[in-house]
C-alpha cells in the first residue's frame, strides 16, 4: 500500500532532533562512546535543509509565491533572542569574572557569533576543529561552537530566493528535482576537493564543505512532495537510526571521514532516516513521544548554552568527577534552555503584529548593542 506524502509538521522529527542533540552534548562532555557526536550537528545540517525548503514549497504551493518579508522575520523572530542573549551572558560572565581570561580572540569570536560567519572567523584565526576538544579552562572559547548556526544562516540568506527562482522558471516538477538534485551532487563532491585543497579545517569550518549536508535535505523536500511512499520505506528509518549510532560509536574524534570531506555521506543516511520516518512506524511512533519531542523542540536552546555551559562548569571549578559532572552539566544546560525557551525564544516566536523592518531593526541593535559592548570590555587579543 502506498501513501501520498504531504509536507507537514512531523513530531518525529523533532525526535530526531533530540537524539542528535544528545550526541553532541555527549561527545563534548568527553563521554565514552560517543567520540563522533559531533555528527549530530550533520544531522541538523540534513533537517534543516529539508525542513526549511519543505515550508518553501508549501508556501509557495499554497499561494503561488514566496513572502520573503515574512519568512525571513520568522527566522529572526525564531533565531536571533537566544543567540543574542547567550553572546550577550558570555560578555557579562568576561566583563564580571575572570572565567574566560584565556580565551583568545574573543572579542572577534563575539562579532563573528552575532554577525553570523562565526565559522569563517574560525577558519581566519587558523583554529581547527582540535582545538574545540581541549576542555581546560581559559583555553576554549565559549563561542566556538555557533560556527555550525552561522552556516545555518548563511544558508537560510541564500537558499529561499534560489527556491523561489527555480519554481518560477521550471514548472515542471521532475526537472526540479534534476536540478536540485544536481546542485545537491556538485556540492558533495566539492568537500573532498575542498579538504585536498585547503585542509581538514576548510572540510569542517567551510560553508561550501558543508552545504552538501544541507541541500541532501533540501533535494528529499523537492523529491518527497506528493510522492507516493510504499509502507516498506519505513524501514529505511531503524536502518538509518542503526547506521548513525555506529557511526557516532566508531568515528574517531579528531581525525578520519569527517575532516576529509567524506560528511555529505553522512547526510546521505540522515536523508534514509528522514525518508523513513515518512511511514508510520514503531520507530516514528516512538520518536514521536512527549519526552523526545520536548527536547526536540528546545534543542536550538540547549545547543546554545551547552557549550558556554560545559567550559565554566569544569572539573577544576567544581572537583566533580565522571559522571556527576556531565549530569550536573546536562542538568544546567537543560534548565536555562527551558527558560530560554518560555520566556524569551516562544513568546518573541508566537508575538503577532510584528513588522519585518521591526524585527530586523530590533535584530540590528541588539546585537550591535552587545559588539559594541563587547568591543569596550573586551581586550583585545
Amino acid at each position: 500500500m502506498r501513501e501520498t506524502h504531504r509536507l507537514e509538521y512531523q513530531p518525529a522529527l523533532d525526535g530526531v532532533r533530540a537524539l542528535a542533540v544528545l550526541a553532541v552534548l555527549l561527545f563534548h562532555a568527553g563521554t565514552p562512546g560517543f567520540s563522533g557526536g559531533y555528527l549530530g550537528v550533520s544531522v541538523f545540517f540534513t533537517l534543516s535543509g529539508y525542513l526549511i525548503t519543505s515550508l518553501l514549497l508549501r508556501e509557495h504551493d499554497t499561494s503561488g509565491a514566496v513572502d520573503f518579508r515574512a519568512f525571513y522575520g520568522r527566522r529572526m523572530r525564531r533565531l536571533i533572542p537566544a543567540s543574542v542573549a547567550t553572546v550577550a551572558a558570555v560578555v557579562v560572565i568576561t566583563t564580571i569574572t575572570d572565567v574566560f581570561d584565556g580565551v583568545v580572540a574573543l572579542r572577534a569570536q563575539v562579532v563573528g557569533a552575532l554577525l553570523q560567519v562565526s565559522n569563517w572567523v574560525l577558519l581566519a584565526g587558523d583554529t581547527s576543529y582540535q582545538d574545540l576538544l581541549a576542555q581546560g579552562s581559559g583555553v576554549v572559547s565559549p563561542l566556538e561552537h555557533f560556527w555550525s548556526l552561522a552556516i545555518e544562516e548563511q544558508f537560510y540568506w541564500l537558499w529561499p530566493p534560489l527556491v523561489l527562482l527555480l519554481l518560477t522558471r521550471v514548472r515542471a516538477r521532475r526537472s526540479r528535482v534534476r536540478v536540485v538534485g544536481a546542485v545537491t551532487i556538485v556540492a558533495m563532491a566539492a568537500a573532498p576537493v575542498i579538504a585536498h585543497i585547503w585542509g581538514p579545517d576548510a572540510a569542517y569550518w567551510a560553508t561550501p564543505a558543508r552545504l552538501g549536508e544541507i541541500l541532501v535535505g533540501a533535494f528529499l523536500a523537492f523529491v518527497l512532495t506528493d510522492a507516493s511512499l510504499p509502507r516498506h520505506i519505513a524501514v529505511l528509518a531503524p536502518l538509518s537510526l542503526v547506521a548513525l549510532a555506529v557511526a557516532v560509536v566508531t568515528f574517531p574524534a579528531s581525525s578520519g571521514p569527517a575532516y576529509e570531506g567524506f560528511l555529505p555521506l553522512v547526510a546521505v543516511v540522515s536523508g534514509g532516516l528522514i525518508v523513513g520516518l515518512q511511514r508510520d512506524s514503531l520507530l516514528r511512533r516512538a520518536l514521536s513521544t512527549r519526552p523526545f519531542v520536548a527536547v526536540g523542540m528546545i534543542s536550538y536552546g540547549i545547543y546554545l548554552v551547552h557549550w558556554p555551559v560545559f567550559v565554566i562548569v569544569d572539573a577544576d571549578r567544581t572537583g566533580l568527577t565522571e559522571p556527576t559532572l556531565t549530569i550536573l552539566r546536562l542538568l544546567i544546560t537543560g534548565a536555562i534552555a527551558i527558560a530560554s525557551y518560555f520566556l524569551l525564544e516562544r513568546p518573541i516566536r508566537l508575538r503577532r503584529g510584528v513588522t519585518f523592518r521591526a524585527t530586523a531593526g530590533a535584530a540590528a541593535v541588539a546585537s550591535l548593542a552587545v559588539i559594541a559592548v563587547a568591543l569596550i570590555v573586551i581586550p583585545a587579543g
